[in-house]
């Protein structure tokens, strides 16, 4: 009986120690630098990447500091155009820099006309948190955010919310919330449906476990340390109320954030949407493969969108063939 207590015990602290293994990489806030996102195909595109990296680094940001509604610290680098049509908020993916994700459409938001407000996501960079929360309590940093730009600018300032990966997770379950009247519209590129839905993703095709028990087991360590639980929110639930109109982008050969939790999103949403899906195009990659096709689609779900009317003669003549689109 002693033996198969303690064989039972021994089995049940390595699943713990497993469940709490899986909680510490996933959630709990590294070194900078160290679990960012790397990919192969990134050397296909490393200097696109670095120019766009190097073109927002040299330009005249302005460092804001934005108290969370937890008293986190939330950091963004705002970019003001000198003839603003509105103001993109960005909201970068899982681990990364708050620079790289949105590298190759920086200079064409700019061009645009849209001022750029570069947030780095809690637990991220510049930003305070020790806790990735994979955006059941990012939603309200995006919406507290929004309500920044809005205070700051005005009711009639357009704002549109962008985000990649866990920033898409993060922009759509924000539209849950009450945000500003002045947000337009949402583009929500490769995110996925809830923390939870990741992590078994995860589990089964990355590191090859069980989903269950272990998921259960981050899940209370989870709730433990970080306040909040895998399940608590989603992207869908979101959908069911969201009224803004919204730009899914994802590419299909994704392997790390499957297209279908962007079809899910898609047919969840009852609000106005546009699915855009580019073939061969792994995580993040779809601007990157079919530039000029994402480029038109962002163009013209702006312009759509936008309540702002340029003075002819304005000088933007990229939007210039939106207008009959």
């Amino acid at each position: 009986m002693e033996i198969f207590l303690l064989a039972l015990l021994t089995v049940v602290l390595a699943l713990v120690c497993v469940g709490y293994w899986l909680f510490f990489v996933g959630v709990v806030r590294r070194p900078e630098g160290k679990g960012m996102k790397t990919s192969p195909h990134l050397n296909n595109y490393a200097d696109a990447i670095n120019n766009g990296v190097a073109w927002f680094r040299a330009q005249n940001t302005e460092r804001i500091v934005l108290p969370a509604y937890d008293g986190i610290p939330l950091v963004g680098l705002y970019l003001h155009n000198p003839q603003p049509r509105g103001t993109i908020v960005l909201f970068h993916g899982y681990r990364c820099d708050g620079y790289r994700d949105f590298s190759c459409v920086y200079k064409y938001y700019y061009e645009l006309g849209y001022s750029l407000l570069n947030v780095f996501q809690r637990a991220h960079g510049l930003s305070g948190g020790q806790y990735i929360c994979f955006g059941v309590k990012e939603r309200f940093d995006c919406r507290d955010w929004a309500r920044y730009v809005c205070d700051r600018f005005g009711p009639e300032h357009d704002i549109f919310l962008g985000g990649l990966s866990m920033g898409s997770t993060t922009v759509l379950m924000a539209t849950g919330l009450e945000l500003p009247k002045s947000v337009r519209g949402v583009i929500a590129d490769c995110g996925f449906t809830s923390p939870y839905d990741e992590f078994k993703e995860v589990l089964r095709h990355k590191i090859h476990l069980p989903v269950h028990p272990f998921i259960e087991i981050a899940d209370m360590f989870c709730h433990i340390f970080a306040g909040y639980g895998f399940r608590d929110y989603s992207t869908l639930d979101a959908m069911r109320v969201n009224k803004l109109p919204i730009l899914f982008i994802h590419g299909e050969a994704d392997n790390f954030v499957p297209t279908y939790f962007t079809r899910e999103n898609f047919d969840a949403c009852l609000a106005p949407k546009v699915l855009i899906t580019v073939p061969n195009a792994g995580h993040g990659f779809s601007y990157l493969l079919e530039t000029e096709r994402c480029q038109h689609a962002l163009r013209v779900f702006l312009k759509t969108n936008s309540t702002f009317r340029a003075p002819h003669g304005d000088g933007m003549e990229l939007f210039q063939d939106a207008a009959a689109e």
